[in-house]
Formats: C-alpha cells, structure tokens, sequence
C-alpha cells in the first residue's frame, strides 16, 4: 500500500473570487458522422435517429460543462434557454425528415397495388 506524498494531498489554501462570465455551449449543428449510403429506408430512418441521439447528447454535456463554468444564475439559465430551443429545434427538423421518409416509403410500397385497385373499380364501374 502506498502513502500519499503531502504534495498530492495539498489542497489550494487561496480561493478565486468567482467572476460572472459569460460562458457559452456550443449549439450549432453536430457534424454527420461519415454514413454509408442508406439502402432501405430503415437504414436511412436509423441513421437519422442515431445521429440525433448522438449529437443531443454531445450538446447536453457541452451545455452542462458550461452551466457549470458560467458563474452566475442568470448566465446558465440563457445557456440552458439556448440549449432547449436549439435542441427543439433540430428535433422537429428530424422528425420532419422521418415523417417525409415515411410518406415516401409508404408512397412507393403502395403504389403499384393503388393502380391495380383503380384498374378493378374502373371495371367494376363500367359493368
């Protein structure tokens, strides 16, 4: 078992005055990650969903180190506020995307059935 040297147990005997500053997180857009090209449109849905877990986690962490660095109460409330509405934000944007990858998919896995059931109904019209 070894003892602790005095130097790595010394605390810091003087303390910083704590300055109001105005720290700030990052809450541009993540970078994609590098994706293959999707082949399905589950694939597609997984990478959209995968990338916004992982880019809403980096940003809550990134928002929280500087909540935590700001300083003051009134500094990490605008932090937070930030952190919300662009999180907010890029969820309705991929939720927007995934909605139109839907109506897409559904779209083109409907439609020969669709010009099969006019093509029936047509005929049953006309007898």
């Amino acid at each position: 078992m070894t003892e602790a040297t005095p130097k790595a147990t010394k605390a810091k005997t003087t303390k910083a005055k704590p300055r109001a500053r105005k720290a700030s997180a990052k809450t541009t857009t993540a970078k994609a990650a590098p994706m293959a090209e999707a082949k399905n449109a589950i694939e597609a849905a997984s990478g959209i969903i995968a990338t916004l877990a992982r880019t809403n986690f980096e940003e809550g962490v990134e928002t929280a180190r500087a909540v935590l660095k700001s300083g003051s109460l009134k500094s990490a409330v605008e932090l937070q506020n930030e952190y919300v509405r662009a999180t907010l934000k890029r969820n309705i944007d991929a939720a927007r995307e995934l909605n139109e990858l839907t109506v897409s998919t559904v779209r083109d896995a409907v439609n020969p059935y669709a010009a099969k059931f006019t093509e029936a109904f047509e005929k049953l019209r006309a007898a």
